[in-house]
């Protein structure tokens, strides 16, 4: 199999969906290393633990500095994680983890954390900004909003997630991001049961393959159903490759100039039996 480098994971514990679901950075290098990916953009799990409010963000953008640290071969660069409820509290935080722990960004979900994609996050990317960083958001409702923050904030560079679960929001990408030069696309949770008028090849072919990239979205998905569909798609291997893993280098070069992919396979630090590693804790790792 090919190289894949992973621009949409998580790691640690969503608490605010039952059964809790989540995964620790040793068990994220072993599902990695037993699929092929070799390096990863890591972010916390959103809906994670908030009974301290903005300390327990701080600690969950920890978690992800300190992987960036240990492992920055595998997990080059990071996301921090943002609450829109902390307000201030959570801009400074935000701030303080590119400053200090050298975050390049921050990763929201719409959808855990209780906002749209609107003028709540202009004080949260306004840092990002300043720093020329990356924004990983979730596809939630028309991505129209997204094209208006890449316009807003031409120095972010933003990753649209999932932005081919359905047909609906394949389709809205390609009508209002196609044209917009610092959005970029992963296919994370991309559905096997979509026909040629929405499939993998129809996105390459209507929105952006210099920026279309492959995205795992642990620990909530068996990423491995996507790569197979990448894989037998009907594109040529320079295509695959560039969704794979190529793009996904020039864009982690743009905020981490002198790293290369290291193309052999992770050596996890923590064994896991196959059952261990991709048997759903109830309704997660579908």
């Amino acid at each position: 199999m090919r190289p894949y480098i992973d621009v949409h994971c998580h790691i640690g514990m969503t608490v605010s969906r039952a059964p809790v679901v989540g995964q620790s950075t040793d068990k994220c290098l072993a599902r990695m290393a037993s699929a092929g990916v070799i390096s990863a953009i890591p972010c916390p799990t959103a809906g994670g633990p908030q009974a301290q409010g903005v300390v327990d963000t701080h600690a969950q953008n920890k978690v992800i500095a300190n992987a960036c640290k240990k492992y920055p071969e595998r997990f080059p660069i990071g996301l921090a994680i943002v609450e829109v409820r902390h307000e201030q509290a959570g801009v400074e935080e935000l701030d303080r983890a590119m400053s200090e722990d050298g975050l390049v960004g921050f990763a929201c979900h719409p959808g855990l954390s209780g906002h749209s994609l609107g003028g709540e996050l202009h004080a949260f990317l306004e840092i990002v900004a300043t720093h020329n960083g990356l924004c990983l958001l979730h596809q939630a409702g028309s991505t129209q909003n997204i094209a208006a923050y890449a316009q807003k904030f031409p120095t972010i560079t933003f990753i649209i997630g999932h932005v081919s679960m359905n047909k609906a929001g394949h389709m809205d990408a390609i009508a209002h991001c196609a044209k917009q030069e610092n959005i970029w696309y992963d296919i994370a949770q991309k559905p096997d049961s979509a026909d040629e008028s929405w499939n993998i090849k129809h996105l390459v072919e209507n929105l952006a393959p210099h920026r279309l990239m492959f995205g795992s979205d642990l620990p909530y998905y068996d990423f491995r159903l996507v790569q197979a569909q990448l894989e037998s798609a009907n594109l040529d291997n320079e295509t695959k490759d560039a969704i794979s893993y190529q793009n996904a280098v020039r864009l982690i070069q743009q905020f981490k100039p002198d790293w290369q992919p290291t193309l052999t396979k992770i050596n996890p630090p923590q064994q896991y039996t196959e059952e261990e590693l991709w048997n759903a804790n109830g309704a997660r790792l579908l």
